[in-house]
């Protein structure tokens, strides 16, 4: 079983609360699947969780609360950057530039997954190319709030005009998930 930080959950329901009010996380709750339910029940950030119901609970919400095109998790994933970076990590990530928080994504990335390898290609100034295999779990709701974390996490440490796109999903049956990346720096890179 693929695990994650129990932080990914109390920032789900924390965007739930603070957009739909106490009664929205409730609705959530009562239409998530009866094991979820315990799960969200007793979640604290610095546990580790079950990935699948983390996917699930995603999907609950954007049903529950979106249209269920899965256009929710987008707002749930920038608010997860938000929080995730604080104002020391952005300072100290400002006096880098956006292609070292690029590089730093693997190291990053275990702090949160137990699986999933990263591999980062830098392009040139601006430019990049992500690969994420064997990631634990394979749900598009997770694909979709990642790219939108990664894109707020890059505009959080500087970069302008981020563009991330995700042509290749193990979701639609891809070995890996690909990604490319384009921005545009502090200083023009």
């Amino acid at each position: 079983m693929a695990i994650t930080k129990g932080i990914t959950f109390t920032h789900a329901r924390s965007y739930v609360e603070q957009t739909y009010g106490a009664a929205g996380w409730n609705e959530v709750l009562a239409a998530s699947p009866p094991g979820d339910r315990a799960v969200l029940s007793s979640v604290v950030a610095v546990g580790w969780y079950d990935l699948g119901a983390y996917a699930r609970v995603l999907r609950t919400i954007d049903e529950t609360h979106g249209s269920g095109d899965l256009e929710l998790l987008n707002a749930i994933g920038r608010y997860g950057a938000e929080k995730d970076i604080t104002t020391v990590y952005r300072l100290f990530f400002r006096l880098q530039s956006p292609a070292y928080a690029i590089e730093k994504i693997a190291e990053y990335w275990r702090k949160f997954h137990d699986t999933g390898v990263w591999r980062v290609e830098r392009r040139g100034d601006g430019r990049a190319h992500g690969t994420l295999r064997d990631w634990g779990y394979v749900e598009r709701t997770l694909c979709r709030e990642m790219t939108a974390y990664m894109t707020r996490v890059l505009e959080l440490v500087g970069a302008k005009d981020v563009r991330l796109a995700h042509p290749r999903c193990r979701a639609e049956g891809e070995e890996e998930c690909f990604f490319t990346l384009r921005w545009r720096g502090k200083d023009g890179s």
